[in-house]
């Protein structure tokens, strides 16, 4: 499966005619070789290394403006869609990515608009879309098997088209917070009467895609811990926006990588998702403990 945009670029280097274009992820697999000797470990090495980069940055913002729960509001529209891809003959992913946008820009309206705080705002809309989805399931039966993926996450069977797709996430996330984040940090203190309304639109829909990207990784149920633990384990470390932001870049990439090791262990041979959102809690647990033995001055 991959990304509607990266159809085409895929079909295109499987006929050979991109052959010699798409050559530069050659190096990062060969990179990865010294670690995997599977290609498909190797992929998935990489994705996690692109997918840290644009969860733990997100991270660090969706902590700092106290929206723990939104990725689980949007990652569960994902029931939403692939319901109704199914019924309308749509395609999956491209359903998913445009429900989740519209479901992150509906809880940036609602608390803007409504007298409501966040996290209640949140709420209802996360229950409504499990409701939603679960009514649209129930007359669409066969929908239960395209969601077992997202409800788990395999980030074993991710493909060149959306490690593609993860790295201009990458780049796209590096150059939005760059430009944002002076915007987004102010805005945690800034009355909702006396924000500008575009910044909190793009930023809600931006967090949206990086969810549903996400999910395909690590699943429904834990997708919340990829994005908030590596940007908690740089807020306790950290006295510095600056310092938290770095803190989390290396916290979710050592998180992933060894996460994926392990889980390729015979001893081990746990779901490489929950693996390394699991190694992500325990770094945040270290952190923790480190904070209270030696305070920071």
């Amino acid at each position: 499966m991959f990304w509607p945009p990266f159809s085409g670029f895929i079909r295109a280097r499987k006929s050979g005619r991109l052959a010699g274009d798409v050559d530069f992820l050659a190096p990062l697999y060969d990179l990865a070789s010294f670690a995997y000797e599977p290609m498909f470990m190797r992929r998935s090495a990489l994705a996690l290394a692109l997918l840290s980069l644009s969860a733990s940055s997100a991270g660090v913002m969706v902590v700092n403006r106290r929206l723990a729960f939104f990725p689980d509001a949007v990652g569960h529209s994902i029931f939403v869609g692939v319901a109704a891809a199914l019924m309308l003959s749509l395609n999956v992913q491209a359903t998913v990515l445009t429900i989740s946008v519209l479901i992150g820009l509906s809880i940036t309206f609602l608390a803007r608009r409504s007298h409501l705080a966040s996290d209640t705002v949140i709420g209802l809309v996360f229950s409504g879309t499990v409701a939603a989805g679960l009514a649209l399931v129930s007359r669409q039966p066969q929908a239960t098997a395209g969601l077992s993926r997202f409800f788990l996450g395999d980030v074993l069977t991710i493909d060149d088209g959306q490690i593609v797709a993860l790295a201009f996430l990458a780049a796209i996330s590096f150059a939005y917070l760059g430009l944002a984040t002076n915007k987004l940090t102010l805005s945690c203190i800034v009355p909702k009467s006396k924000r500008h309304d575009a910044g909190d639109y793009i930023f809600g829909a931006y967090l949206a895609i990086v969810v549903a990207l996400c999910v395909q990784a690590v699943g429904v149920l834990l997708v919340t811990a990829l994005l908030v633990a590596p940007a908690a384990t740089g807020r306790v470390l950290s006295v510095s926006l600056a310092g938290m932001f770095w803190t989390a870049l290396l916290a979710g990439a050592l998180a992933g990588q060894i996460g994926l090791w392990a889980s390729f262990q015979p001893a081990i041979n746990t779901t490489a998702g929950a693996t390394v959102v699991l190694v992500n809690v325990l770094f945040f647990c270290a952190a923790a403990l480190y904070r209270k033995i030696c305070p920071a001055r």
